[in-house]
């Protein structure tokens, strides 16, 4: 026979309030691996290859019509951890112009901001707005680059949901598609379509603090150049109350 403290036991397991950082502002400290391609153009692109450190800020509300929001900068952690093989190869690859490389990047940071629209014992849905700011560049020589280049403010819808796992462990997805408005070092507003800019994140955060995350950011390019490219991370790390 199932006594009653197990059945509450089993009932709780179910719940957000569970959920150790549901509500409270954290800081997640990672290491990433950090891949960037051309998809547009496989037979020239030089794909590179990366490991850094990286920091993020994250308001998680799972009740009813609250909001949540996060925020990622890649500056902070690329920026330290091409310090690091500065020291020790006297070289910053990231940071180093190379032919038919991608390069994106931010030096602002991206923001998400979204309402619950739906939340049962299981599943939180929340659409809001996105607005981050995007270097995107693909050249083939220092002059000579493919478009869309140069630097971009992205505006846009957001959606946000989480699923709730046994032992308050909580799968997070969020997705942004982003007009690119042209601000600066490329062809100009008006002068080559606007990129369309998509940016993804999954993780599995867990009540240990630890968590893994997976982002993909890409562009759909709008015009003619053979320039597509894509961020994809893979990180591990710690989520702290802040």
């Amino acid at each position: 026979m199932i006594s009653l403290p197990t059945l509450t036991g089993l009932a709780q397991s179910g719940s957000w309030d569970n959920v150790k950082h549901n509500g409270v502002r954290t800081m997640g400290i990672s290491y990433k691996y950090l891949n960037l391609t051309n998809p547009a153009d496989k037979s020239n692109q030089l794909g590179t290859t990366y490991f850094f450190p990286e920091f993020d800020f994250v308001k998680m509300n799972l009740s009813a019509g609250a909001w949540s929001w996060s925020y990622r900068n890649k500056l902070p952690g690329d920026f330290i951890g091409s310090g690091v093989q500065l020291v020790f190869t006297g070289e910053m690859p990231y940071y180093t112009y190379r032919p038919n490389a991608t390069w994106i990047h931010n030096f602002i940071g991206w923001w998400n901001i979204a309402k619950n629209v739906k939340i049962n014992d299981e599943l939180a849905v929340a659409v809001g707005g996105h607005i981050g700011d995007y270097y995107l560049d693909y050249s083939l020589a220092p002059d000579v680059y493919y478009n869309p280049h140069g630097f971009y403010a992205g505006i846009g819808p957001v959606v946000m949901v989480d699923y709730l796992l046994p032992s308050a462990m909580v799968v997070h997805f969020e997705s942004s598609l982003a007009y690119g408005q042209y601000l600066a070092d490329g062809d100009g507003f008006g002068a080559f379509p606007a990129p369309l800019i998509s940016n993804t994140m999954l993780e599995l955060r867990t009540n240990s603090k630890v968590f893994v995350g997976l982002e993909y950011v890409t562009f759909f390019n709008r015009g003619d150049d053979p320039f597509r490219g894509q961020r994809i991370e893979l990180k591990a790390g710690f989520r702290f109350k802040k």
